[in-house]
C-alpha cells in the first residue's frame, strides 16, 4: 500500500471515527491524533488525491469505498501485529500500538508478512 506512518495514523483515525459514528471533522481528526487543525487539512488533501477520502467542501469528510478497505487493511494488521509484540514481547499495549504502526510505515511488505508468520508459530 506504500503509505507513511502520519499517512496510515490518519486513516485508522477517520475508520475509528466512522465506527464510532462521530462526525468525520478536522477538529475530530485533529482530537484523535494531536495535530493540528491544518496537519489535519494537509493529511485530507493527501488522501483525497490518493481516492481514499471524499469531502464536499465545507463537509464532512468521508472513506471512498477504496479508503475503507485500505483502512480495514491496516486495521486488521495493526491488531495481528500488536497481538504479537504483547504475547510474545510482553509489550505494553500502549508501546506495542506505538512500534506497530511505525513499522507498518517503514518496513517492506515481505518484512510485514514475516513477522504475521510468527503469530501461526
Amino acid at each position: 500500500m506504500n503509505l507513511t506512518v502520519n499517512q496510515i495514523r490518519f486513516l485508522l483515525a477517520v475508520l475509528s471515527l466512522t465506527t464510532m459514528g462521530e462526525d468525520v471533522a478536522s477538529k475530530n481528526i485533529a482530537r484523535i491524533l494531536g495535530v493540528t487543525r491544518p496537519s489535519v487539512h494537509g493529511m485530507l488533501e493527501q488522501m483525497i488525491e490518493r481516492g481514499f477520502i471524499e469531502k464536499a467542501r465545507y463537509g464532512r469528510a468521508r472513506l471512498t469505498d477504496a479508503g475503507l478497505a485500505a483502512a480495514q487493511a491496516l486495521e486488521a494488521r495493526r491488531d495481528k501485529l500488536m497481538l504479537l509484540f504483547i504475547r510474545r514481547d510482553g509489550f505494553p499495549m500502549d508501546e506495542a500500538l506505538m512500534a506497530v504502526t511505525s513499522l507498518m510505515g517503514v518496513l517492506k511488505e515481505e518484512s510485514l508478512q514475516a513477522l504475521e508468520r510468527q503469530l501461526n508459530n
